[in-house]
């Protein structure tokens, strides 16, 4: 990883949004849509400072203790746009709607989550800071993923990063594509990122399709080789309808409407356009990770955010793959069965 730039801003660490984006396995045009969205609700961990964005890093012990609920005095530092905030407290709100934004240490046994942030070597030619290399980011023959230690997936029986994977049939997560559907998996993160690979692919199709109106580009399917993680970012337009008995419905609203039909089969998903059956496995891949005994070993390799009152909801995840040559050589990527 290519050392970048930390600045200081009043007193905090600040660094340039996509330095990290790459730290968190995010695209840099899903976070900087993160912190526009946070801005909305006054909610500042991001500034543009001379058509830059840069993350504002916190004080980690002083957030720790407010995690915890302990009081603290207020700390209050002045941004270059003259808005005075609570940094720490700020990132607390933030945590609490996208956990993933802070950077998880692999091994962390505590119940509670615990944070780390890259840390930071001054330069001593010039003063300057820079960040060093990050534990939170690991390399491809280490894959470990939060909560899912030195490659034991709970169904593997062989692993060999861009090999072979075997799993134990009896152990495996089980998913069932219908017949002549739109999806082949037949475990749940596999099945996860083939219908990410569809939205995707869906909105490329339209975009190609009406070059003079404006691009449709929700979801971003990143594939890390060098961390061996698919990271997804999707932001979909969410409808709520309150039933006569007073319960909440949130149904997607098909953004892609001609190119986006999904047909399941027969099988676990019923939704019938594909942003909704991203929404529905998505729903299916977390309940099964909390699923997951004992609750100290849950892994957390997907998020769910609902916002009403931006009318979408946000999901967030990083699945490992492996991957293996097919007979013409082209290269087959699969989504590893970590549950």
């Amino acid at each position: 990883m290519e050392a970048a730039k930390i600045y200081v801003i009043d007193g905090k660490f600040a660094i340039e949004l996509k330095a990290f984006a790459k730290i968190i396995n995010y695209s840099p045009t899903a976070l900087l849509d993160i912190v526009r969205r946070l801005l909305s609700k006054r909610i500042r961990i991001g500034i543009k400072w001379k058509k830059k964005w840069y993350i504002l890093l916190p004080d980690m012990r002083r957030f720790l203790q407010l995690l915890d609920g302990k009081e603290v005095p207020d700390q209050i530092i002045t941004t270059p746009s003259n808005h005075d905030i609570d940094l720490e407290k700020n990132w607390v709100e933030v945590v609490k709607r996208y956990p993933a934004l802070l950077p998880k240490r692999d091994n962390e046994e505590l119940a509670r989550p615990r944070y780390n942030l890259p840390p930071v070597s001054p330069n001593p030619a010039t003063g300057q800071l820079f960040m060093v290399q990050s534990s939170t980011l690991n390399s491809k023959t280490d894959l470990l993923i939060t909560n899912v230690k030195n490659n034991n997936y709970r169904a593997t029986t062989a692993y060999s990063y861009g090999y072979q994977i075997s799993y134990d049939p009896k152990l495996m997560s089980t998913f069932d594509p219908g017949t002549a559907g739109s999806l082949n998996s037949t475990q749940l993160p596999q099945a996860f990122f083939e219908v990410c690979r569809a939205l995707d692919a869906a909105e490329n199709l339209r975009n190609g399709a009406n070059p003079g109106v404006a691009p449709r580009n929700n979801i971003s399917t990143t594939v890390s080789f060098d961390t061996g993680t698919i990271a997804v970012a999707a932001t979909l337009p969410v409808v709520v309808s309150v039933g006569g008995d007073g319960s909440a419905t949130i149904s997607i609203s098909d953004y892609l409407t001609g190119y986006s039909t999904f047909d399941g089969g027969g099988g676990d998903l019923k939704s019938t356009h594909l942003a909704a059956a991203l929404y529905e496995i998505s729903n299916i891949l977390a309940n099964a990770e909390k699923a997951v005994t004992p609750a100290t070993d849950q892994p957390n390799n997907i998020q769910i955010v609902v916002d009403k009152e931006a009318g979408n909801a946000q999901v967030n995840a990083n699945i490992p793959f492996t991957t293996s040559a097919a007979a013409n050589g082209d290269v087959v990527i699969s989504a590893i069965d970590y549950l």
